[in-house]
């Protein structure tokens, strides 16, 4: 299959959706990465892995495709977590173009697989029945048997090997007819290659079951997770698209609840901690929900501690604040804490809200977009240079070794997080108490908030370009 008939587009894609639905484990996520090109869902042989709608877009033949892996259909009485499960695969079935259904040529048709095949059925939606796991008997007697569900047509791949897909895309063509995507000029950016600047990508992340998939369906206005009392219900990261009142566009990211490596007892566990830490990456901004009944935890602190490794700005949402007893003293309290308990941190927004209630929620979203923006700042260095003779003439460099340390120039030189670079005559000698007077009136000077500041000192032998002969800032 040639990558340029067939390619993920990363931009905004349009088209008819499909939709992947089928029991647990019989090789949805898999299908679903091979379709959009991607690793974006966690695939193992554990069953149930998937348990939220995740949504893809394919490119191929120059016809354009939407698709959405789901979460296992178990026809399972009275397990609340799988009836959630299922609701949100039959919400993707509700607004699918085309179904996708796949089936284990292994294990044959069972009778879960029947029961879906006739809920599809009294639906009237348009079907393909995809019969994977057939290595070795495609085309063969193995998928014959699956013809019992009446339901056709049906077509035998294999999404680990992609072998049968290409046959799979021409009948989804077929049975969905899309428009082919307009010519674009050769001298217009690819979309592979765009930088989507205008959407402020932000990872929800924290420890379990501290709410954050509650506050995603908050924020989104409805039930688009999978929720629960029990700890680790999301497993995977889920992107999520929403746009503001304003205009301002958001790809949310909900994560798993990442807890202390030694209580990871599940290779799923571990899955799901890596793609949250790569989440936070990704975004370069995070929101760390905290739970206001059990408080701040060791490992909460650790998952700070990794947005700051990552260089991801960071907002604190205090979850469910409306189950504890809030004095009139009560938010200044939380905020002392947070400031000990966080000290890297303590100029990052701090939001009191309640995902269950939706009290204060409606102040997250602004508080993301003015971090965001802060990383995405550039500042000029000519500026920059203007701002270190203000605030050398206000507290200069102490001497080491009876000899001073100068600082001769500035300049950013990266952002998302911001990166400032000093030249400085002795660059081993600056103290770090010095370092982080120059992070702080960075911040207040130029509104760094909430995001990490990178401050590395380099040497440099000459004088400072940006300023006169006099020694006056340029």
């Amino acid at each position: 299959m040639s990558k340029r008939q067939y390619t993920r587009n990363v931009g905004e894609v349009s088209g008819p959706l499909l939709a992947l639905v089928g029991r647990p484990n019989v090789g949805k996520s898999s299908l679903f990465n091979r379709l959009t090109r991607t690793r974006d869902a966690l695939v193992d042989d554990t069953p149930g892995l998937t348990r939220d709608r995740k949504y893809g877009s394919v490119l191929w033949s120059g016809r354009s495709f939407r698709v959405v892996d789901t979460g296992g259909f178990e026809f399972v009485p009275h397990e609340p977590l799988l009836e959630r499960m299922r609701h949100q695969a039959e919400l993707a079935v509700q607004e699918a173009d085309l179904i996708l259904f796949v089936l284990d040529a292994r294990a044959g048709p069972l009778p879960d697989d029947l029961e879906l095949a006739k809920r599809l059925r009294r639906g009237g939606k348009p079907v393909i029945c995809v019969v994977n796991k057939a290595e070795g008997n495609v085309g063969g007697s193995g998928v014959v048997e699956f013809h019992e569900l009446g339901l056709s047509p049906v077509v035998a791949i294999s999404a680990l090997h992609g072998v049968g897909v290409e046959d799979l895309l021409r009948l989804a063509s077929a049975r969905c007819p899309v428009a082919a995507e307009p010519e674009r000029p050769e001298e217009e950016e690819d979309p592979a290659e765009k930088v989507w600047d205008d959407v402020t990508r932000v990872a929800i992340v924290g420890c379990p079951n501290a709410g954050k998939s509650t506050l995603v369906n908050r924020l989104l206005g409805e039930e688009r997770l999978v929720t629960s009392d029990q700890p680790g219900t999301t497993r995977d990261a889920v992107d999520t698209a929403l746009t503001d009142a304003q205009g301002n566009r958001f790809i949310l990211v909900d994560t798993a609840g990442i807890r202390r490596k030694a209580r990871i007892s599940l290779r799923i566990e571990k899955y799901s901690a890596i793609a949250a830490l790569n989440a936070m990456e990704r975004a370069k901004t995070a929101v760390l929900v905290l739970d206001a009944v059990r408080g701040i935890s060791e490992q909460d602190q650790r998952v700070a501690g990794h947005a700051l490794e990552k260089g991801c700005g960071l907002v604190f949402a205090v979850n469910k604040w409306d189950a504890v007893s809030r004095g009139r003293d009560a938010e200044k309290a939380f905020l002392r804490e947070l400031g000990l308990a966080f000290p890297r941190f303590s100029h990052a927004p701090v939001i009191f809200l309640s995902a269950h209630t939706g009290h204060g929620v409606e102040r997250l979203l602004p508080a993301v977009r003015k971090v965001w923006e802060a990383g995405q700042k550039r500042v000029s260095t000519g500026v920059l240079n203007r701002w270190l003779a203000e605030v050398e003439a206000a507290n200069p460099h102490p001497r080491r070794s009876g000899r001073p340390v100068r600082i001769r120039f500035v300049s950013q030189v990266r952002v998302a997080p911001p990166m400032v670079v000093f030249f400085v005559n002795r660059p081993d000698a600056v103290e770090e108490s010095y370092r982080r007077y120059l992070e702080n009136r960075l911040r207040e000077q130029f509104g760094f908030q909430g995001v990490p500041v990178r401050l590395d000192f380099r040497s440099s032998g000459g004088e400072n370009p940006y300023v006169d002969k006099h020694g006056r800032p340029g």
